[in-house]
């Protein structure tokens, strides 16, 4: 008989950490939960599917294989720690269980320049902390706990009838089971009050759009003293009115006049460092693109400074005088008279 794919089961990489397939494996066994699926049969099957590809792995991760490529068998209704990982909760329905607070994500704009340059940033991030005057306990001084009236202690409230009865997380007590008899007065017995933390962050020369800077340990606090979550920040580049961008080397387009294309002459282009003489040579055509060595973002150890291009875009007047009439076709019966001569010939 075949040994199943756990991995493929859950839909994760053999290479996936633990913690990311308890967290994919949460996900699909509430979604696959036969409560939540009263009119689909197959939910309880898919539901005992997933809880013994995560137990398989998480098996294996723990102890020495027997064989390369294959796992012991779990046995299902005797494995606990699964119904922990997937509730946070016990076989009995005992309270929950410590876990990993959440995560937060910061979204942070900077002007095109800095991503290109690099720069130091400082940001401001509002969350919840463990109260000070009560030092986290949501107690007044010499205050004491007691069992939460609603859920008796359990952290959840009961459900309906199903393969497990245990309903959401009690909304009184917070999945603690508990409540303070004298609630702090400054956080009103949740132990956790308003806080504002302020991180100095460096971007590096050539940061891209969407690049993620990642804090661990700076997320929300963690339940039952679990782990505190990160804090992801992702950059957000604004466009520039001139200039793109790919890599360290940076794109623009400069306009100029057809006569002036015609007989070049020193034109003023748009740098990171401000405009700057160019000269542009004679007989340039529309399309051409010229490369100033350096004159993109900085360099590093292993890559060297990035160049910057100009594209010509060469411009028809929609407008003439006169005389500028009299002069083009003037221009023009020059240009045209060695082929009339050749013509004749």
């Amino acid at each position: 008989m075949a040994v199943p794919n756990y991995y493929q089961i859950l839909g994760v990489s053999p290479k996936t950490t633990l913690e990311e397939i308890r967290r994919r494996y949460r996900a699909l066994a509430r979604e696959c939960h036969p409560d939540c699926n009263p009119g689909d049969p197959e939910a309880a099957i898919r539901f005992r599917r997933l809880a013994e590809a995560y137990e398989a792995i998480r098996t294996a991760r723990s102890r020495p294989r027997a064989a390369a490529g294959h796992y012991r068998q779990p046995r299902f209704s005797q494995k606990e720690q699964v119904f922990q990982d997937l509730f946070g909760i016990s076989r009995s329905g005992s309270r929950l269980e410590r876990s990993p607070g959440p995560d937060f994500r910061y979204d942070l704009q900077i002007p095109f320049v800095a991503a290109v340059r690099g720069m130091d940033t400082v940001i401001q991030v509002d969350r919840a902390a463990p109260c000070n005057p009560c030092r986290g306990t949501g107690l007044t001084p010499g205050g004491h706990y007691q069992r939460c009236p609603e859920c008796q202690g359990r952290g959840r409230r009961f459900g309906g009838p199903g393969l497990l009865r245990f309903g959401p997380v009690c909304e009184t007590c917070q999945g603690r089971g508990r409540i303070a008899a004298s609630p702090c007065c400054h956080c009103g017995g949740q132990g956790l009050g308003p806080e504002t933390r302020r991180y100095t962050l460096h971007i590096p020369p050539g940061t891209e759009d969407g690049t993620r800077f990642r804090l661990p340990g700076e997320g929300g606090e963690g339940f039952r003293h679990g782990p505190p979550g990160n804090l992801e920040v992702v950059v957000h580049v604004k466009p520039h009115d001139l200039f793109t961008r790919v890599g360290h080397d940076l794109y623009c387009r400069i306009k100029v006049s057809f006569a002036l294309a015609a007989l070049g002459g020193w034109i003023r282009i748009p740098t990171l460092e401000g405009d700057r003489d160019f000269n542009l040579p004679r007989g340039t055509q529309n399309g051409m693109v010229f490369r100033l060595p350096g004159g993109g973002g900085p360099g590093s150890q292993n890559q060297p400074p990035g160049d910057q291009f100009l594209e010509v875009v060469i411009t028809t007047p929609e407008y003439l005088t006169p005389r500028q009439q009299e002069l083009l076709r003037e221009v023009v019966r020059l240009q045209a008279a060695p082929f009339q001569g050749a013509v004749h010939e």
